[in-house]
């Protein structure tokens, strides 16, 4: 993980005093300056007026309103990474969130290590859109990586602002996180055959990196890549990308025909690839389950 600080201003929305010194202590010390409110109605003027690099809100306090706020934001051509906070990040409150145009979820209670990792991803995001060349038509492009999970957030990054060029800036946000997660489940649970009982015992011990790299020196997994496939029309305004593993694949349908509500909270990878469909609603599988495409509508 990247130690460097992160620099610019916060914007805090959340009733909860407790939340609130929490959050502030954690956030002292990437570089960031916080600014605070408990009404959400008030923090769209005080993005207005002082232009915060980050958002957090808390949709267990704030409910509705805190969707409402994502929606002004964004009508508002706020582009800003928005962090929702809630006790049930697989329930629809948040997958309403993600289409609001929220960035990342956090659960409660907050872990600090996983919202250092959060502002340390928003850190290196890069952001405006590149402006495509006036004649194209078309492109196909494929790119073959290793399975190296900590080079995924920069290979995300870098592959966005390769490709997705035309893609309206509040999309661009849930793509980078639906396409974080694809290329995680492809390299973890893919190539590297990590169950997800076994990523969790991992954790919980505290050495799942001590696992991954002990599956990623196996002969059987180390020299397996995943294929990144992106395909752009731009007459037919559409944008697909395909994530090929190497894996035995899985039980995809199983998967997906899951409600939301009926994802525990720890289970990770599953709820991952319901908030990506809510996102991108015609996801879909090949019927081994080791490929995964989804559109991009350009707008």
């Amino acid at each position: 993980m990247n130690e460097g600080r992160v620099s610019g201003t916060l914007l805090l929305v959340n009733p909860s005093c407790d939340l609130h010194q929490d959050i502030i202590r954690d956030v002292e010390q990437t570089g960031l300056t916080v600014i605070a409110t408990s009404d959400p109605s008030e923090a769209v003027l005080l993005c207005e007026r002082q232009a915060p690099d980050v958002v957090i809100t808390d949709l267990s306090l704030c409910g509705e309103a805190g969707l409402t706020l994502i929606q002004a934001l964004r009508r508002h051509g706020r582009t800003c990474p928005v962090i929702v906070v809630s006790e049930e990040p697989s329930g629809g409150m948040v997958a309403k969130a993600f289409q609001a145009g929220a960035t990342e979820c956090l659960q409660k209670p907050i872990v600090k290590e996983e919202f250092t990792r959060v502002l340390d991803r928003i850190g290196r995001w890069a952001g405006g859109t590149a402006v495509p060349v006036s004649g194209l038509l078309r492109f196909d492009q494929r790119f073959v990586l290793t399975c190296d999970l900590t080079s995924v957030e920069e290979t995300v990054l870098w592959m966005i602002e390769a490709t997705a060029m035309m893609v309206p800036d509040a999309v661009r946000m849930g793509l980078r996180g639906a396409l974080q997660e694809l290329l995680v489940n492809a390299v973890e649970h893919g190539n590297l055959e990590i169950s997800s009982d076994e990523k969790k015992q991992a954790v919980a011990n505290g050495r799942y990196e001590a696992l991954v790299l002990e599956r990623s020196a196996q002969p059987a997994f180390k020299e397996r890549c995943v294929i990144v496939e992106v395909s752009c029309d731009t007459k037919a305004r559409r944008l697909t990308y395909c994530i090929i593993d190497q894996g035995k694949g899985f039980d995809w349908r199983a998967m997906l025909e899951r409600k939301p509500e009926g994802v525990g909270l720890m289970d990770g990878s599953g709820r991952g690839l319901l908030l990506v469909r809510s996102l991108f609603p015609d996801l879909s599988y090949n019927e081994r389950g080791n490929e995964v495409m989804f559109t991009v509508p350009l707008g």
